[in-house]
């Protein structure tokens, strides 16, 4: 899963022409690869047209954005959440570039880049002792069992319930990572973008 957002009102670098092929024609491996090769080169010289990251990068992006910037009321943020084609008008896009920018230049952005990558160290340490506890659990199941790759919701009641204290136990913050160049590309984005739709 996915977020792809898509500018309104893009601004279109001049002579660049949005790559097309024909599916229906069934195109050769070559036809498909320079089409592909196009669309990344149409994307770059016009950054405002797409942005997409996936859900984990998006996750944290769309929560820095409300925390730090103030654009995004509360009301719509479980629409920054969702596929569900919210949109963002013009202004308040510069406005979010602006404070972006703004946020990047002063150096907050690093450090909330290096505050997550520790905090996702310190959740794969943990996770490990989990997934270690897991595995023996697994082993447990097998014997008592006799059936290997059993699923969690069909081991035995007491070890079902081991389970489900273990995985309750695992941290998430492995899985959200942020990067001060995601969020540079993003300010980019909505700064040529012409407002913007969450999909």
């Amino acid at each position: 899963m996915g977020f792809d957002v898509y500018g309104l009102n893009p601004t279109i670098k001049e002579g660049s022409v949005k790559p097309t092929i024909d599916w229906k024609a069934n195109p050769t491996e070559e036809e498909k690869k320079a089409y592909f090769e196009a669309v990344d080169k149409y994307e770059e010289e016009n950054v405002g047209e797409y942005f997409r990251n996936n859900v984990w990068w998006w996750r944290q992006l769309a929560h820095y954005v409300y925390e730090f910037t103030g654009e995004i009321a509360e009301k719509d943020y479980d629409e920054w959440h969702m596929n569900s084609g919210h949109q963002v008008d013009e202004d308040r896009a510069i406005r979010i570039a602006n404070s972006l920018d703004a946020l990047i230049k002063k150096g907050h952005t690093a450090e909330k880049e290096k505050e997550v990558k520790e905090a996702m160290k310190v959740a794969e340490v943990h996770n490990a002792k989990i997934e270690k506890k897991i595995k023996a659990l697994r082993e447990e199941v097998t014997k008592l069992t006799g059936k290997d790759n059993l699923a969690p919701a069909d081991y035995p009641e007491v070890q079902k319930k081991k389970w489900d204290k273990l995985y309750a136990e695992r941290s998430w913050e492995d899985s959200y990572p942020f990067a001060v160049e995601n969020v540079q590309r993003f300010a980019n984005f909505c700064r040529q973008s012409g407002g913007f739709e969450i999909c």
